[in-house]
C-alpha cells in the first residue's frame, strides 16, 4: 500500500512540476494571442529548452502513472490526480509568487480531505 501511494504522489508531483516548467517556458515564448499565430508560436514553444524539459518531465510522470495503473484500481488511483492541484498551487506560490487566497487554501484543504477518504480504499 505505501509503495503504491509513493508512486501515485511521485507521478502527480512530477506532472505538477511539469506544469511549472511549461508555464515558465511559455512565459519566455510569449502569449499565443490568436489561432492564426498558434502554429508558429507552438513551433517556437517546442524549440524552447524549458518547454522541452516540461514535456520530458510529463513523460516520466506518465511512466510512473502506468506503473500505478498496473497496481491500483482506477477508481482509487484516478481521484488521486487531484493532488496535482495542491502541488501546482504550492509550486506556483514558490516559483511565481502567486497569491494564496483564503478560498484557494480552503479548496486545497477540501481536496486533501477527499484524497484522504479515497485513500482509505487502498487498504
Amino acid at each position: 500500500m505505501l509503495k503504491n501511494m509513493i508512486l501515485i504522489v511521485l507521478s502527480v508531483m512530477l506532472a505538477a512540476f511539469a506544469q511549472i516548467l511549461l508555464k515558465q517556458g511559455m512565459t519566455k515564448v510569449g502569449e499565443i494571442s490568436s489561432l492564426s499565430k498558434a502554429p508558429s508560436m507552438l513551433l517556437t514553444a517546442i524549440s524552447n529548452p524549458i518547454v522541452l524539459a516540461g514535456l520530458a518531465v510529463f513523460g516520466i510522470s506518465a511512466v510512473f502513472w502506468l506503473i500505478v495503473l498496473s497496481r491500483v484500481p482506477l477508481s482509487i488511483a484516478y481521484p488521486m490526480v487531484s493532488l496535482g492541484y495542491l502541488f501546482t498551487v504550492l509550486f506556483s506560490w514558490l516559483k511565481f509568487q502567486e497569491q494564496l487566497k483564503p478560498m484557494t487554501i480552503l479548496g486545497c484543504l477540501v481536496i486533501m480531505l477527499g484524497v484522504f477518504l479515497i485513500s482509505r480504499g487502498i487498504q
